[in-house]
């Protein structure tokens, strides 16, 4: 509560009603102080003036005396039906807010693009803050009168600070709602675009349609309802519109190499935006909704670029392509059986040129062993590397490997061929030449059960 020294409601305690004053002129008194503390909730005031405000309101509850004099605003509330001073305060508390929102109201409909949404935060700070110091001065009208009204199942009474929030919602909100969220979007659609946006003032908005998401049947609960409706489903539908266009349009412009690099960038910029200024429950729908438009709907270009970048060496593309993959189902299954057939390949193809090099077509078990030795050895580091070791992709991995020996174009269908020539293969002497860590030697010899059939003798 803002008491500190005597500023600007001195008034306040000297002109205190006596105690047999009526209520109306009990009420003109508060709604005076009411309204300074609306309008300049920064402004302190003292704590004897507090006391004096919430004495008038606790005289005001506990009055035997009936006033009529007070019609509520159709605001759309249970408006207690006169019962008697409590009903007639809250009364008189509703037209009050609905007259203040009136105004403000008057003041936005001329207001456009950013100009509304930071209007319409500076109001809500404005008015939350002063409905928060309001709120203590009817503790009693709050503990006692609302809290039976709602025991009796009137969840349309409302103690004064979440009264103040329905009413800010039916009263203000609702009024601009669709022109607010379409200024929110473009914000963030200029962000997207490249441009700086005020972040704090699209969160100022997201937060104040969390706060106005209120559950009747408990107040102390808060519901996303509200926010949902109007800014997360509108939100993410503009999300989808905007990436769809963009992803077409950069695809027709780009290679395969530069979408990757821009989709690892946008998702990533979308999980800084959900962070900075969206609630929390919308990040997951967000990435999702990213990862279907900018991967999902891509996929299969992208398994169609696959082979060409095994071809080519590009481990950075293939590190990218499968970081974006992996987020989406089955996204990695194509690339698995690809990866599966191109180890296979590329074995076939360096000993068919061993075949076609040697003498009446024999090869020799030191360049045999040479030639799946380097093809075990290159796409066992793209698994560890590009593919971040997956067991999926290791096992195909161990499956290319043991085909590939057991059957090539030097063995032909002999299934002792091949363990033949790697019997004449010195292969002590081969580990100790071609490694010179420990690493690479357990990989050499890695390398070389998984080449051998089953139930070989390697010697």
């Amino acid at each position: 509560m803002m008491m500190n020294s005597p500023v600007a409601c001195n008034h306040a305690v000297q002109r205190l009603p006596p105690a047999s004053a009526d209520l109306a002129t009990a009420w003109a008194f508060l709604e005076e102080a009411i309204d300074h503390i609306m309008t300049r909730p920064q402004t302190a005031i003292s704590y004897s003036e507090f006391m004096g405000l919430y004495t008038m309101a606790y005289h005001y509850c506990t009055s035997s005396r009936k006033h009529s004099g007070s019609v509520a605003s159709n605001s759309g509330l249970d408006r207690g039906n006169h019962r008697g001073p409590c009903s007639d305060l809250y009364n008189n508390l509703i037209r009050y807010f609905v007259t203040h929102l009136e105004g403000l109201r008057e003041q936005s409909d001329l207001l456009q693009d950013e100009t509304l949404p930071r209007y319409y935060a500076g109001e809500w700070a404005r008015y939350t803050s002063g409905a928060n110091y309001v709120n203590p001065l009817f503790v009693r009208l709050n503990r006692v009168w609302v809290k039976r009204e709602r025991d009796r199942g009137r969840k349309t009474i409302y103690p004064v600070y979440i009264l103040a929030l329905v009413l800010w919602k039916t009263n203000f909100c609702s009024h601009m709602q669709s022109d607010l969220t379409g200024a929110i979007l473009r914000l963030v659609e200029r962000q997207r675009n490249g441009e700086t946006i005020d972040q704090n003032l699209v969160k100022k908005v997201v937060d104040s349609f969390v706060s106005l998401g209120l559950d009747n049947t408990d107040i102390n609960k808060t519901s996303l309802d509200f926010y949902r409706e109007h800014l997360e489903i509108p939100f993410l539908g503009a999300t989808e519109k905007y990436y769809e266009q963009e992803s077409k349009v950069f695809l027709v412009e780009n290679s395969i190499s530069d979408y990757l690099k821009k989709v690892q960038e946008r998702l990533q910029e979308e999980e800084d935006r959900a962070d900075r200024y969206l609630n929390a429950e919308t990040r997951e729908q967000l990435i999702s909704k990213c990862e279907h438009v900018l991967i999902r709907r891509h996929a299969q270009l992208m398994w169609e670029s696959f082979q060409t970048l095994l071809d080519h060496d590009r481990d950075d593309d293939l590190q990218r392509m499968y970081a974006l993959l992996s987020r989406i189902p089955e996204g990695l299954e194509p690339l698995r059986k690809r990866f599966e057939e191109h180890v296979k390949k590329a074995g076939q193809t360096a000993i068919s040129k061993l075949v076609g090099e040697g003498t009446d077509g024999l090869v020799s078990s030191t360049a045999y062993m040479n030639a799946l030795l380097d093809v075990q050895l290159k796409n066992s580091v793209t698994v560890s590397r590009c593919f971040k070791g997956d067991a999926m992709f290791v096992t195909s991995f161990d499956k290319a490997c043991r085909e590939l020996m057991n059957r090539n174009v030097a063995t032909g269908t002999s299934a002792t061929e091949s363990p033949e020539l790697i019997s004449r293969f010195e292969f002590g002497a081969r580990i100790i030449r071609k490694t010179t860590t420990e690493c690479a030697e357990k990989m050499a010899g890695d390398a070389l059960a998984l080449l051998a059939p089953e139930g070989a003798e390697i010697g």
